[in-house]
């Protein structure tokens, strides 16, 4: 996506943001491989586009948890662009990145009926998790 499209689109009330994401795996294969499958999945999420994508080199953990001989970590940094508030928070709850930063707009007006989308959602997932 070019440069004035996004700007475009912030225009009309998208969001621009940065996520990182952090796998631990006993093998360094498996690290790599269930990162980038993640990233990938959330490509067909619908009102988002990412933006770029930064993959990080494995590296071995140095204190591994308990009962696991090694551990590799991975992580990967994404921009990502949302429709929506709502849609940011879809993201957010089913992709579990480690940190979100909202770059772009510097400033949001959420009304109502977002905020009330917003709470059903976090009932949602506090329901599912009870």
């Amino acid at each position: 996506m070019e440069k004035e499209e996004i700007k475009e689109k912030i225009e009309e009330g998208w969001i621009k943001t940065q996520m990182w994401f952090e796998v631990m795996t006993s093998e360094r294969d498996l690290a790599e491989s269930t990162l980038k499958e993640h990233i990938k999945s959330m490509q067909n999420l619908k009102n988002t586009h990412i933006l770029s994508e930064k993959f990080e080199e494995t590296l071995e953990v140095n204190n591994p948890p308990i009962k696991v001989e090694k551990a590799f970590s991975k992580v990967a940094k994404i921009e990502l662009l949302s429709k929506n508030v709502e849609t940011l928070l879809f993201a957010v709850i089913y992709f579990a990145p480690s940190s979100v930063e909202i770059i772009e707009p510097k400033e949001l007006t959420i009304g109502m009926e977002t905020i009330q989308a917003i709470m059903n959602s976090v009932a949602d997932v506090m329901h599912k998790l009870a």
